[in-house]
């Protein structure tokens, strides 16, 4: 795959409740230094130079207006599950590009979760360039290798095994792959109804195998009430570092 190319564009999938939360609002709603979530994470995107574009996934029953308007920045209905949500993502896309003569196979595409917004411009700009450079064949994520010793249990919450922490990496976003190859990888996944939780399961179902990048401690995602008093601390103090 050649490493000139450098169109990345952009999905956020963001039609879920974040039920885990308990919050009154959907997850991706609540705020964090005078801005929602989904807001700090579509500037973040926008913010870069390397993306050329993106989709934000809503819910059809969402009525929140969208604090971002950008030319670069389109809507898409998303549907219950992560997996429909991408999926109507790069349908989009891919029929914006064919209508357009441009090849699916030119254009990479970056999916991030909405409820990621830790990362800096600078950051996730390293990260997209060292994917568009590497150019690895099966995709690439953001990831974290394990820290503490990990451990497998039974269902009934017994220890059967310690495993090597050295082959163990935590899953984050942005996870990256050409927008041909993850179209084809989602369709498959829907078509057989395959059960996965992010991007990089997708393409592993199809035989593909993503390239790891070391991620950052602060991109993690926002999932339970402390999570959102952490990231919350987080953005004050580097808005005092700035």
């Amino acid at each position: 795959m050649s490493k000139e190319i450098k169109e990345i564009y952009f999905i956020i999938p963001a039609a879920g409740v974040g039920s885990r939360m308990g919050a009154d609002v959907p997850k991706q709603y609540l705020e964090i230094a005078g801005e929602t979530i989904l807001t700090h994470t579509l500037k973040l995107f926008l913010s870069v130079p390397e993306i050329s574009g993106g989709v934000v996934a809503l819910s059809t029953e969402d009525t929140t207006p969208l604090k971002v308007h950008n030319d670069r920045l389109w809507q898409v209905e998303g549907g219950e599950t992560r997996t429909d949500s991408v999926a109507a993502g790069l349908t989009y896309l891919a029929n914006r590009f064919q209508q357009a003569g441009k090849s699916l196979a030119d254009v990479w595409v970056a999916v991030h979760d909405a409820a990621r917004p830790g990362l800096t411009s600078a950051e996730l700009s390293q990260f997209l360039q060292s994917v568009i450079q590497d150019s690895p064949e099966g995709g690439a994520i953001m990831a974290l290798p394990a820290q503490d010793t990990i451990k497998l249990v039974d269902d009934a919450n017994n220890i059967t095994k310690t495993l090597n922490r050295d082959q163990i990496w935590l899953a984050q976003t942005p996870q990256m792959a050409p927008l041909k190859l993850l179209l084809e990888a989602t369709r498959k996944i829907m078509q057989d109804g395959a059960n996965v939780t992010d991007e990089a399961s997708v393409l592993e179902y199809n035989g593909y195998f993503p390239k790891v990048y070391r991620g950052y401690h602060h991109n993690f995602k926002i999932t339970y009430p402390e999570d959102l008093r952490l990231m919350s601390l987080y953005f004050s103090e580097r808005e005092k570092c700035e």
